[in-house]
């Protein structure tokens, strides 16, 4: 396969989700120029089998770590009901839990916050997030169970503050 059809094939969904990641079109866009360069380099190195599989991984993994580098959390986009455009008290808290839930998944183990964006960001399978990272559906399920139930704890620590 030709680098342009990589490019072309793998460019718009690999922005997509480098926005629901990280909220913002233009580190989104240099995320995902980071990505192609790194894939690029590692096709250099290695066989690659899976471009969508390692540009997901790539996109996941420089989207988490710009979360991690942000000293201020970020916003999701407009995540909440359409009535709450008209409450501004309920639009704040909707945007103060999205903030919220931002910076917890940023500080998640690597793996869980890979499998995490994945499945509930990117929507892909449980098979569809192993062949993406390279790991067994059950460590898939496993990471997503652990990362949902610390979320969980933390969003409830949230509301009961």
């Amino acid at each position: 396969m030709d680098w342009d059809q990589i490019v072309r094939e793998n460019a718009r969904p690999m922005l997509r989700l480098a926005m629901r990641i990280v909220g913002s079109s233009a580190d989104a866009e240099e995320l995902v120029q980071d990505a192609f360069l790194k894939a690029y380099q590692y096709q250099q190195r290695e066989q690659v089998h899976n471009w969508g599989g390692l540009l997901h991984r790539f996109v996941v993994n420089g989207a988490l770590d710009h979360l991690r580098k942000q000293k201020t959390t970020v916003s999701l986009p407009e995540a909440g009901p359409a009535s709450s455009a008209d409450d501004p008290p309920q639009l704040a808290e909707v945007r103060e839990l999205a903030d919220h839930l931002c910076g917890e998944i940023a500080r998640l183990p690597r793996q869980q916050s890979e499998v995490f964006c994945l499945c509930h960001l990117d929507g892909r399978s449980n098979h569809q997030i192993a062949e993406a990272l390279g790991i067994r559906e059950g460590a898939v399920a496993t990471a997503l169970h652990k990362a949902r139930k610390q979320l969980t704890a933390s969003m409830a620590r949230l509301r009961g503050s």
